[in-house]
């Protein structure tokens, strides 16, 4: 009896000691679950925030009544943008949501894309010095939207996302496309 008596005893305390076990492992996986998704959500909001800092940045370089001056780089192969007072703020912007990327990335593939990203919006800024609003190269526009797509879907694939697709529009908007040009070049011509 004696015998009975210590092992359903230990039997208890090895169930409590085990059931215990699990539980601390179930809370510990939901704690790391949790943590994972929070940190998911914090990189998703810094890398949205970089390419609306960039916009910002490209809209307002790209406005008429800014001011953008260029200076050499100390290296002498390139220029730097100089914006006006009332420019500084997106610089500071895109600058700070960038640092917030090299932070939080995961992967250096998202910090060379973020790199490549706000590099191509300080070229748009150079060339609109040089060529003005209306005459910037449209080539150079494309290698910035280039950037922008490349930075999305490397930060998609850090989130673990699939690939942003360009989808096909619908029929109907080619159709208004060609309206509007059409409109637009009787009016002009």
């Amino acid at each position: 009896m004696d015998a009975t008596f210590w092992l359903s005893g230990l039997t208890a305390l090895a169930g409590v000691g085990l059931g215990g076990l699990l539980s601390f492992r179930i809370q510990e996986r939901a704690r790391l679950h949790q943590e994972r998704q929070a940190w998911r959500e914090t990189r998703r909001v810094i890398y949205a925030a970089l390419v609306a800092a960039v916009r910002q940045y490209r809209l307002h370089v790209l406005d008429q009544n800014s001011s953008v001056e260029i200076r050499e780089h100390s290296n002498g192969q390139r220029f730097i943008p100089v914006l006006g007072v009332d420019g500084v703020k997106y610089q500071e912007l895109m600058e700070a949501a960038h640092t917030e990327v090299n932070i939080v990335a995961r992967s250096g593939e998202v910090i060379d894309a973020a790199h490549f990203l706000t590099t191509m919006a300080r070229r748009v800024a150079i060339a609109r010095h040089i060529y003005g609003v209306e005459r910037i190269p449209v080539s150079l526009e494309g290698h910035y939207f280039t950037a922008e797509r490349e930075f999305v879907n490397s930060a998609r694939r850090d989130l673990e996302l699939p690939p942003e697709r360009m989808g096909q529009l619908p029929r109907v908007v080619a159709e208004i496309d060609a309206h509007l040009m059409s409109v637009y070049r009787e009016e002009d011509g």
